[in-house]
């Protein structure tokens, strides 16, 4: 991997830090009173303080600290910062990203890398999170085998990329195939369910016999999700029942792939954005806390 850029600082000039240390002596009593009135611990204080009076990294130098701090800590809270900057989508970012998530010895930062990976838009997020969910086809050197959460980060990311359209048509072979893997035989059920998620962009008979197959998973959010992409695929929805869809298959051989895309009328949800989602919610969760008089 070639070396990241550094970045270019010019000196500091002393008029302004000594400015800025004038500002902050004067703000500092005022700080302290409120975060004491407000019952803040000392923990919670000095690490208000910390944000506050820290002199601020350019996204370069929290790439730097990511790849090389022995703390896995500091690592993962400056990936953070950087998938948070208005730079997380530089060609520099992204292999740094990539190096994360196939390398990094820390779980968590290794998500940070994978979602901020599907965030980008990049070939080189496709690949990566196939390398990812196909770790047993590479050396340890290569890929460190992932754990359950990075591999259902993998899927759940390489789903939505798949939902946006940003998996290229000579890479999505290799992605159905991954997603049919995963869906039949990996550990972790949440794997399962964004495998079956992403399964909704390919139409085709085996997919269409892999999502029924699944129907049968122990975990209903696996079947709950097999039955979703189904009727993505074909326009109808029989109920999470494997029977129902294979009596239906066999009723429909030629015109099975029907769908749009859209999931049809009876298993669309009541609300059509967040905010009639939380209306919704709302509405339900009243109901259940004040229920009516039973006729």
């Amino acid at each position: 991997m070639p070396p990241l850029p550094r970045p270019h600082c010019p000196p500091p000039d002393p008029s302004r830090r000594r400015s800025r240390v004038a500002r902050c002596a004067a703000v500092a009593p005022a700080l302290l009173l409120v975060a004491l009135a407000g019952g803040c611990s000392d923990g919670q204080v000095d690490q208000a303080f910390r944000r506050v009076f820290e002199f601020r990294r350019t996204p370069q130098q929290y790439a730097l600290i990511a790849f090389s701090d022995a703390d896995p800590d500091v690592r993962r809270d400056a990936l953070t910062r950087l998938a948070r900057s208005s730079q997380f989508d530089r060609d520099w970012a992204v292999q740094g990203y990539v190096t994360i998530a196939l390398l990094e010895s820390n779980d968590q930062t290794r998500c940070i890398a994978v979602r901020a990976l599907a965030r980008c838009h990049d070939p080189r997020s496709v690949s990566t999170l196939l390398m990812l969910l196909n770790h047993e086809q590479h050396p340890p050197e290569s890929v460190r085998p992932p754990t359950d959460i990075v591999r259902w980060d993998a899927a759940l990311g390489l789903a939505e990329l798949c939902e946006q359209g940003h998996v290229e048509a000579a890479d999505a072979d290799a992605v159905r195939n991954t997603f049919i893997a995963r869906l039949k035989g990996d550990a972790d059920y949440h794997v399962r369910t964004a495998a079956a998620r992403g399964l909704a962009a390919f139409p085709g008979d085996e997919t269409i016999l892999a999502l029924i197959a699944a129907l049968r998973d122990e975990r209903f959010a696996v079947a709950y999700a097999a039955e979703d992409s189904l009727a993505r695929l074909t326009g109808v929805t029989h109920g999470c029942s494997a029977l129902r869809w294979e009596q239906w298959l066999a009723e429909h051989p030629a015109d099975r792939l029907s769908g749009d895309g859209q999931l049809p009328a009876g298993r669309q949800p009541p609300y059509r954005n967040r905010w009639e989602k939380a209306m919704w919610t709302t509405g339900q969760m009243y109901r259940a806390l004040f229920p009516g008089r039973k006729e």
